[in-house]
């Protein structure tokens, strides 16, 4: 990239993300019982036969006499990949010789937390004639989330060496998972620098894209106002042959009445690829009376191949924004003396039903192969509320939480 850059003129901007908590309505919980030499678990858990191992490790028995019934999860987001709690359930019970049953408090769960890692990003880029992009850098320290997930999850440093290592050189790509954009640009790099800031992270919905969708389509905008040219014309004119991302873009602007994203409009747009799915939203957004930011409307448009039932489909895109939402306003932890300043809910502003934005959901029809759905939404709002907050203030938001 540096020939690309050299003796260019360039644009660059610095973007950075907080760590964010789980916030599962469901706190982390497990029953466990030790009866004639037999520990029975009762838990809800995303990985079973690694909870059945841990457990078996912590009271030293062989894993065939561990019976575990994973339970109804509901919303945990990658939370109950950990499985501590069934290695303290399994203690207490083997310990006591009666039935145990763990509930963690949301102090507890706030604290114990292995949370959505920190990442900060260096977008550089080099315009050409007409304003399209030439050159694109991605500069991204991170924590080695593919590293850490695998020692979670398998708990061996063989694991570590599992992780998916980026091509000739150290980085993790699950820590740039996503940070490719999907447009038409001609010489392109993504760099992980690994960051190591001591924290305890694990998967969150949608992973690394729920930043690196930020800083792309952030930086996407910000070089279409130096090219000169509307954010929803600049996005299409680079796609290529991405035919069902395009339909996306027009779609939300021709439902959501896009304005070109002039000042004043509190109009931002943004779209992304993700588990071969395609999607794009269209935000309307302002800063309120309280300072706090206020989401209006929400239009979205997915195409993810054949739809089995659309009202499922309909269900996790909603979820998917509301989510992505909550932690774009708030969801997030600072820290002091290396503990979370959040205990519970009431420190995480996240949205109420007075909250809520208008949502608009199009799924565009496609004979495609079905694609992802349950984290497709997360990614994209984040993005275009800070796109939608330029627009309403003429103010460049480059952190999440956003500002408030």
């Amino acid at each position: 990239m540096d020939a690309v850059f050299a003796g260019a003129r360039t644009q660059t901007a610095t973007y950075r993300v907080a760590p964010a908590l789980h916030a599962a309505i469901e706190p982390t919980c497990a029953t466990a019982d030790w009866s004639d030499g037999t520990l029975t678990l009762w838990m809800p858990t995303q990985a079973p036969t690694l909870a059945r191992a841990a457990a078996a490790r912590a009271i030293g028995i062989a894993e065939d006499r561990v019976v575990l019934h994973p339970t109804i999860a509901g919303g945990s987001f990658g939370a109950n990949l950990d499985h501590r709690v069934a290695e303290q359930a399994a203690l207490l019970a083997r310990k006591l010789e009666r039935p145990v049953q763990l509930t963690w408090s949301r102090g507890e769960d706030c604290l114990a937390d292995r949370y959505r890692a920190p990442a900060a990003a260096r977008m550089t880029a080099r315009l050409g004639r007409g304003g399209t992009i030439v050159g694109w850098r991605a500069q991204i320290a991170a924590p080695r989330t593919g590293r850490d997930l695998a020692r979670l999850l398998l708990g061996s440093d063989i694991a570590a060496s599992l992780a998916m290592a980026l091509p000739g050189d150290r980085g993790d790509a699950l820590a740039t998972d996503g940070a490719v954009p999907a447009y038409g640009i001609p010489n392109l790099a993504v760099d992980h620098h690994p960051a190591e800031p001591g924290l305890p992270a694990g998967w969150w919905r949608s992973g690394a894209h729920s930043y690196t969708a930020f800083f792309t389509e952030c930086f996407l905008d910000e070089l279409a106002g130096f090219a000169g040219m509307e954010a929803h014309s600049f996005r299409i004119a680079m796609l290529g042959g991405d035919v069902a991302l395009a339909r996306c873009l027009s779609t939300v602007a021709t439902m959501g009445g896009w304005q070109g994203g002039v000042p004043g409009s509190a109009q931002g747009i943004a779209c992304h690829r993700m588990r071969g799915s395609a999607i794009a939203c269209m935000a309307e957004a302002h800063i309120g009376d309280d300072q706090r930011v206020k989401v209006d409307r929400l239009v979205v448009a997915v195409d993810c191949g054949r739809v089995v039932n659309p009202d499922l489909v309909r269900q996790q895109i909603e979820g998917g924004l509301l989510f992505g939402m909550a932690a774009a306003t708030g969801a997030s932890a600072g820290f002091e003396a290396n503990l979370p300043d959040v205990r519970g809910f009431g420190g995480l502003h996240l949205p109420r039903l007075a909250d809520s934005p208008d949502i608009m959901i199009e799924l565009v029809e496609s004979d495609a192969d079905p694609g992802g759905v349950s984290e497709l939404a997360v990614p994209v709002v984040a993005p275009a509320i800070a796109n939608a907050l330029h627009a309403a203030t003429g103010r460049r938001y480059r952190s999440l939480p956003l500002p408030g």
